[in-house]
């Protein structure tokens, strides 16, 4: 007689996070106990997993995700509202109610804030530390969940709540069944279908990703632990140690998203419909832990240096035909600077700042509403009036649409063109959005389809930076 395959949904979770939510379900259990300790869960790490694609958003203390209620009850059926009111009444998320007809975005707390209602949980039901095993290990018996404790510690070093080192985490797997399915597995085979039905050149990146792409799990934590003690050393006041450990569990929870991604139903692949960018694992992950994957000794990187900037020279030559003398001359000027690479350069000179603050500030040029940051846009438009007043028109109705029409062109340029070029050639990219990791072997003739479908846009070839092991 044939034993039928069991399949599971593998999570790793902060153990602070996982003890209130099973200690919640303990006390105040909901009157329909179909799935609340696993919905739990898969909110908890849809939460802390898709939080970490939201990079200009990283050293914001809360991990948070957008959710509509479409999204919620196609994925947790139609008790969606009670077991999200459930796991925000228990302080396992918040949710920021927005109005405006978006969507509610629900937060994770800071991870001693989690530490406090535990103990005050703990206190208030009269109930020991130990026993929290004990509640558990019931509910893991009854909806086939497995758990252990992994303890990321760097020498010697253990986690405790007075060096506010939080470094334990659950790993647990989930027995997908008919009933959990939906939401255990719906995001990953929402992606294959997306791959099944797409451009020739997609399906075959979309496949080879999910056949190829393996991190180094033990290297890429160990350095992700080491950057967290080093954080914490460094860090003066409590946000800023609020702030290393949410980057830290980013980075251990895309490690993780990539460990084994394919059995653990943790591997992304799709085409955002907005932006048409494809969000994958890979598109937003911390850029140190590129070096992890496994063969990256012999693969290239291959960036659009200065990309938004350079590329926003699209939108201004539709422009020319009827532009002033003045914002000609402006145009020419601003292309000259960004096609040769030295955009953040120009806008030092300008701010007398970094590199890196100047980075910060074409983002709040460019992607905030026009009455936001004016002090800032106030010195901006001394250098570029004309192209100032362009970037405000754009974002006058909506100031998402400009980003969103510098992500289009993107999109178009580096999938819809370059990728399908380079599949034509028999190499295989992996995607960052305006870059692209290829075999070595690959680098120059990545380089000349990139250097070539580029400058038809643009009419000059920008700067590309290359980046290998061999470097």
């Amino acid at each position: 007689m044939s034993t039928k395959y069991k399949k599971f949904r593998s999570f790793l979770l902060p153990k602070e996070i996982v003890d209130l939510l099973f200690l919640s379900a303990y006390v105040s259990p909901l009157s329909n106990k179909e799935s609340e300790i696993i919905i739990g869960l898969a909110v908890i790490n849809d939460i802390l997993s898709k939080s970490n694609q939201k990079r200009k958003h990283e050293d914001y203390p809360f991990h948070f995700n957008p959710m509509s209620s479409i999204y919620l009850q196609l994925k947790y059926g139609n008790n969606y509202k009670n077991y999200s009111h459930w796991l925000v009444m228990n302080n396992i998320i918040w949710g920021d109610n927005y109005h405006e007809g978006k969507a509610t975005s629900y937060y994770l707390h800071t991870i001693n804030a989690y530490v406090d209602f535990n103990t005050r949980l703990l206190k208030e039901n009269e109930i020991k530390s130990q026993e929290i095993k004990e509640v558990i290990d019931t509910y893991c018996i009854r909806d086939n969940i497995e758990i252990t404790l992994e303890t990321h510690a760097v020498n010697g070093i253990e986690g405790n709540q007075k060096n506010g080192i939080h470094n334990n985490w659950y790993r647990i797997k989930v027995l997908i069944t008919n009933t959990n399915s939906k939401f255990l597995t719906r995001d990953y085979e929402d992606d294959s279908t997306f791959i099944n039905n797409s451009p020739t050149h997609i399906k075959k990146m979309g496949s080879y990703y999910k056949k190829n792409l393996k991190i180094d799990y033990d290297g890429a934590m160990k350095h992700s632990i080491n950057r967290y003690n080093i954080e914490l050393e460094q860090s003066r006041t409590e946000q800023e140690k609020v702030s290393a450990h949410k980057r830290y569990s980013s980075r251990i929870s895309s490690i993780n998203s990539l460990y084994n991604g394919s059995l653990n139903k943790s591997l992304r692949f799709n085409r955002n419909d907005t932006n048409k960018r494809l969000d994958t694992n890979l598109t937003n992950m911390a850029s140190d832990l590129r070096k992890f994957i496994l063969g990256f000794e012999n693969m290239s990187y291959l960036d659009l240096s200065n990309s938004q900037p350079v590329l926003f020279n699209i939108i201004l030559k539709s422009y020319l035909d009827t532009a002033s003398d003045e914002l000609k001359k402006e145009i020419r000027w601003y292309s000259e600077i960004t096609l040769s690479g030295q955009w953040y350069e120009c806008l030092q000179k300008l701010y007398s700042l970094s590199r890196n603050e100047c980075k910060e500030i074409w983002m709040q040029i460019a992607y905030s509403e026009n009455d936001h940051y004016l002090q800032v846009k106030k010195v901006f438009k001394a250098g570029f009036p004309e192209i100032y007043s362009l970037i405000e028109k754009i974002k006058q109705v909506n100031y998402e649409q400009f980003a969103i029409e510098l992500q289009l062109i993107e999109s178009k340029i580096f999938i819809d063109e370059i990728c399908r070029e380079l599949v034509n050639q028999n190499i295989i990219p992996y995607t960052m959005h305006d870059g692209l990791l290829v075999p070595i072997e690959h680098e120059q003739k990545t380089l000349d389809i990139m250097s070539i479908i580029l400058n038809s846009h643009l009419g000059a070839v920008p700067k590309i930076k290359v980046e290998n092991f061999k470097s």
